[in-house]
C-alpha cells in the first residue's frame, strides 16, 4: 500500500474524503506496493477503479480517470527504501564524521530509486523477486556499481560473504531489455591494471543493454578509523586510468561507435591533463559522475564569450568561492577565456574542507562553516561572491545541516547561490 501524507486536490477523487495516513491499496484489483506499482498499473488511458483504505481499516472504491492520476502521486508519502547490506572497502559512507544529519549516514541499495534517480547499486540485494519485477515492469535503466567483474575481486571489493557473479545478473538484465550504466570505483592496488581491462572488455560484452562505464576515482576522507586500508589515487595513477580507458574506448569506438567507457574529469585534474572536447563524451550518459562536465562548462564559456564582454561597462570584481578541485580548474581552463572580458576582475578562491580532510577536493562535499570561514575571510574588494549549488541539497541545506538562510545571513555580505551555472551568474553581476 502507498501511504498519503496530504491532500490529493479537489476533484482528483471524486467523492473522496481524504485523511492523513489513508492508504491507496489497489489499483483495477491488483494490489499495490510503491509508486512503481502505481505507475505501471495506471499507464493505459480511460479510467480505473482505486481502492483507498483509511485510517479504521475501511475500504472505498473510487472510479477515477487515469489522467488525473499523476496529480494523486503529489500526495503519496515518501518511499522507503531498502539499505545495504555490503560493506564495500571504499564506502563514502563509513568515512562520514559524527554529528551530520541522520541522512547521511544511510546506504540504500533499491533498485527502485536506481531507476527513478539513477542511484547506483551493486546488484547484491535484488534477489529473485526483484529481478522478476524489473523484467516485468521494465524498470529501465538501471544503474550498477560493478567495480570489478572478477568474482573474487568483486568479493573482497564489496566486503560481502556470498560470492556473486555480477556478470551473471547483468546478462539476465540484458537478456529482459534491460538498459544499464555502469560505475568502477578504481581502487590501487584492487581493480586497476589487468583487473579493470576484464572489467571493461566483460561489460563491453553486453553492449548495448550496457551503454555506458564511468570510470571514477575512490574517495578517501581522514575518517577512516578501523577501516580497510587504501591508498588515494596519486598524479600516477590518474595519468595510467586515463592512458588505459582511452585507449580501450578508442578500439571499441573502431569496432562499434562508440567509447562506451569514460574517466572522470578528477582524474585529468589529478594529473594535470588537459580535457578532451566535449564531443569526446559523446551524449554524456555519465554527465551525473562527474564525466565531462568541465569540458561541457568551458564549450559553455567560449561560446557565450560575446555575450558576457558586452554585458558591462563598469569594471566589477567577482569572487567565487569553490572546492579545491574547482579551483584548479578555474586558473587553468577557464581564466584564459574569462580573461578576455574587459569589465570582469575574477577571483577564485578554493576552500579547503576540513570537514572531510584536504584529500577531499570537491565542492559538492563542502560543509556550510567550511564556505562560511572562507568568506568571512575575503577582503573588502571581493565584490560579488559566488557559491556553486551542488554544495547544498533539494532543501537548502549543506552537509553540516546549515541552512541556505542562516548561512546567508552569517556570511557577513551578500553571497550568491548560483543555481542559474556560471555563464547565467556572471551576466547578472554584469548587470548588477
Amino acid at each position: 500500500m502507498i501511504q498519503l501524507q496530504r491532500a490529493p486536490g479537489d476533484g482528483v477523487v471524486p467523492g473522496y474524503r481524504w485523511a492523513p495516513g489513508d492508504r491507496l491499496a489497489r489499483i483495477g484489483g491488483t494490489a499495490i506496493a510503491d509508486i512503481l506499482d502505481f505507475y505501471y498499473l495506471s499507464e493505459e488511458e480511460g479510467s480505473v477503479e482505486l481502492v483507498i483504505v483509511d485510517t479504521a481499516d475501511r475500504a472505498d472504491r473510487y472510479t477515477v480517470q487515469t489522467a488525473q492520476l499523476t496529480t494523486l502521486a503529489h500526495a503519496f508519502a515518501p518511499m522507503e527504501f531498502k539499505t545495504c547490506a555490503a560493506r564495500c572497502v571504499f564506502c563514502f559512507i563509513d568515512q562520514n564524521p559524527q554529528g551530520l544529519r541522520e541522512s547521511i549516514y544511510v546506504k540504500d541499495e533499491d533498485y527502485r530509486l536506481s531507476f527513478l534517480y539513477g542511484n547506483y547499486i551493486t546488484l547484491t540485494s535484488l534477489g529473485r523477486q526483484g529481478l522478476r519485477r524489473v523484467l516485468t515492469q521494465k524498470l529501465s535503466p538501471l544503474y550498477v556499481s560493478v567495480h570489478a567483474t572478477d568474482v573474487e575481486v568483486r568479493t573482497r571489493l564489496l566486503g560481502i560473504k556470498r560470492r556473486m557473479d555480477v556478470m551473471g545478473a547483468l546478462r539476465q538484465l540484458a537478456l529482459g531489455g534491460i538498459t544499464v550504466h555502469g560505475q568502477i570505483v578504481l581502487c590501487p592496488g584492487w581493480n586497476d591494471g589487468d583487473v579493470l581491462t576484464r572489467t571493461l572488455d566483460d561489460l563491453a560484452s553486453l553492449y548495448p543493454q550496457v551503454a555506458s562505464i564511468a570510470v571514477v576515482p575512490v574517495g578517501l576522507s581522514d575518517h577512516r578509523a578501523g577501516l580497510t586500508q587504501l591508498r588515494p589515487v596519486t598524479a600516477k595513477d590518474a595519468a595510467r586510468a586515463i592512458d588505459q580507458v582511452t585507449a580501450w574506448g578508442d578500439r571499441f569506438l573502431a569496432r562499434k561507435g562508440t567509447r562506451l567507457a569514460f574517466t572522470s574529469d578528477e582524474f585529468f585534474l589529478r594529473c594535470s591533463r588537459p580535457f578532451p572536447p566535449p564531443r569526446f563524451y559523446e551524449d554524456l550518459p555519465q554527465e551525473d559522475n562527474g564525466i565531462g562536465i568541465c569540458p561541457l562548462l568551458r564549450e559553455e564559456v567560449r561560446s557565450a564569450l560575446p555575450d558576457l564582454r558586452a554585458a558591462g561597462r563598469a569594471r566589477r570584481t567577482v569572487t567565487i568561492v569553490t572546492g579545491t578541485l574547482a579551483e584548479q580548474f578555474f586558473e587553468h581552463d577557464l581564466r584564459p577565456l574569462l580573461s578576455t572580458i574587459p569589465w570582469l576582475d575574477l577571483r577564485v578562491v578554493g576552500v579547503v574542507n576540513r570537514l572531510y580532510g584536504a584529500g577531499i577536493s570537491v565542492a559538492g562535499l563542502l560543509c556550510g562553516r567550511d564556505f562560511l570561514q572562507a568568506i568571512q575571510a575575503l577582503p573588502a574588494e571581493a565584490g560579488a561572491v559566488l557559491i556553486p549549488d551542488v554544495a547544498l541539497n533539494h532543501d537548502g541545506l549543506f552537509l553540516d545541516d546549515l541552512s541556505e538562510d542562516d548561512f546567508l545571513a552569517r556570511a557577513g555580505r551578500p553571497v550568491h547561490v548560483a543555481r542559474e551555472g556560471l555563464v547565467e551568474a556572471l551576466l547578472r553581476c554584469a548587470g548588477a
